[in-house]
């Protein structure tokens, strides 16, 4: 029970959406869902016991990990984004790119460009090079470590 329980925890882990017991199942190499069924019930039982972050739960048919309710101010706190969803946008754009004069991601993204260029180079995930009036802007190391990309990887846009 205890490998079974470990193995659950892994996969409730990994599976902020949650996952059928059906599924738990099969991904733990069980044939049938009772033995599923006891290992998360003793499960939600421990971490409620023991005062654990986290609480295991049932919701609309999913089993998955949920922070508890006392400790949703501090975790909302903690998981803020380290790259906002607009920088991030900006970013992807050059790196889409590879070689992005600041003038085309400007005038694709906006004025506000301007200081998502200037958080991503002093974050360090972007250069800029000035030639002329023109400046291009080249992802840098770090950008393809963070993102465990190759830097002759070909970065496609979403469909």
């Amino acid at each position: 029970m205890k490998e079974l329980k470990s193995k659950i925890e892994a996969i409730l882990f990994c599976t902020p959406d949650g996952v059928e017991t059906k599924k738990l199942a099969k991904l733990c190499g069980m044939g049938s869902v009772g033995h599923v069924k006891t290992a998360l019930q003793e499960m939600k039982e421990e971490f409620e016991k023991d005062g654990r972050g986290m609480s295991v739960v049932l919701k609309e048919g999913m089993w998955r990990f949920a922070v508890r309710d006392e400790h949703v101010p501090l975790v909302r706190e903690a998981a803020k984004p380290e790259i906002e969803k607009a920088i991030l946008e900006t970013l992807a754009f050059i790196a889409y790119k590879k070689n992005a004069k600041q003038s085309e991601v400007v005038k694709v993204r906006s004025n506000k460009a301007y200081g998502h260029i200037k958080h991503l180079e002093a974050q360090g995930f972007v250069t800029a090079k000035t030639k002329g009036k023109t400046r291009t802007l080249t992802p840098t190391k770090k950008f393809y470590d963070y993102f465990n990309l190759r830097e002759d990887e070909e970065i496609q846009p979403e469909e």
